[in-house]
């Protein structure tokens, strides 16, 4: 039984030794990068606008219809995370090039890219019906991914989003058979293959394992990169779940930094990390961070979504909340000064009577 109880006990504390003994998490320095990445928001956004225009300005020059299609898709992958209606044209534009080589695989594909990105703006029919339109037999194995990571999406989402309990099982269960299917096509150690993983090792509260896989993930991707933005996004849900709220705070942050500096307006930790600082007091930073964050995802698509919403009104409540206190706490001592001004008249009064 001794045995049983030290086994325990060692399990039970070890996310949190690892937790802590992670690397160290120098937040005000973090912060302010941040800061002045947001200053500097419009050169990042600059340096994508001519990217986009080169790669425009590629595709109406180029009359190989081989090559045409490749630059469509460079161009989807440019607005993929910038612009979501741009996103949406060229997808679309990339399904019409296929059609004209009479690719059906490349048809597909696209189709699976156009899919994601609505089920991603909450465009659940949208998703759906183009999915409906893939045959899935004539995909490679990239297209399955697509096709399959798709699917995992919009049933994911419409679980979220549901009120009704049997509806939101269902769901989630086409979520799961989905993401069985992503895993089963995908390359071991792929973004799509690595970002499943992770979520699936913190399901089993297998946080070591977890932690571990987003090591490796990290040596996979570059700094100042979406890809790296990605990455160090799950490596804050795992230090989330243990509860490490430096942890989960600093790669939300970094996450939030890269996303910044490759002028990303489809922003979600800089929200999530809003939320965090102002439960920590620190209310005006959370404020401007989700204001700053809001702006990027108006910009991104023109409605903001249910998390979206959820996040900004918390952090306006923190901020509502703050200036009620303060506004109070000045109403105090605005009272106390005018009794003790009011004592002190009375005083002076009662002298002067004494006096005369």
């Amino acid at each position: 039984m001794i045995r049983v109880f030290l086994l325990t006990l060692v399990m039970g504390l070890a996310p949190a030794v690892m937790a802590q003994t992670d690397e160290s998490a120098d937040l005000d320095e973090l912060y302010r990068q941040i800061d002045d990445a947001i200053s500097e928001s419009p050169t990042y956004v600059t340096v994508r606008e001519r990217q986009i225009v080169d790669c425009r300005n590629r595709l109406y020059k180029e009359k190989n219809l081989d090559k045409r299609i490749h630059i469509a898709e460079e161009l989807f992958r440019l607005y993929e995370p910038y612009r979501n209606d741009s996103a949406l044209h060229y997808a679309e534009v990339c399904i019409a090039f296929a059609d004209s080589l009479r690719r059906p695989d490349l048809a597909g594909q696209y189709r699976s890219m156009l899919a994601y990105q609505c089920s991603d703006a909450d465009m659940y029919a949208e998703a759906i019906e183009e999915l409906r339109a893939v045959n899935k037999s004539v995909l490679d194995s990239m297209g399955l991914v697509n096709y399959y990571h798709a699917w995992m999406h919009v049933y994911g989402e419409l679980g979220s989003s549901t009120q009704r309990n049997d509806v939101r099982l269902k769901y989630f269960s086409l979520q799961d058979a989905y993401r069985d299917s992503v895993l089963m096509v995908a390359d071991e150690g792929s973004e799509e293959w690595l970002h499943l993983k992770v979520d699936i090792l913190c399901a089993r509260r297998l946080y070591q394992d977890a932690l571990e896989l987003s090591d490796e993930w990290l040596k996979k991707v570059t700094d100042n990169t979406h890809e790296g933005a990605y990455a160090a996004f799950y490596r804050s849900m795992v230090y989330d779940k243990l509860k490490n709220r430096n942890q989960t705070c600093y790669w939300m942050g970094k996450s939030a930094l890269d996303d910044i500096r490759c002028a990303v307006m489809n922003q979600a930790s800089l929200l999530f990390l809003a939320e965090r600082i102002a439960e920590d007091g620190d209310i005006e930073r959370a404020y401007r961070y989700a204001e700053f964050a809001k702006d990027c995802n108006l910009a991104f698509c023109p409605r903001l979504r249910a998390y979206q919403v959820n996040s900004v009104i918390k952090v306006i409540e923190k901020n509502s909340q703050a200036k009620q206190a303060r506004a109070n706490r000045i109403l105090v001592i605005a009272s106390i000064v005018m009794a003790l001004l009011i004592l002190a008249l009375i005083y002076t009064l009662y002298r002067l009577k004494r006096r005369t």
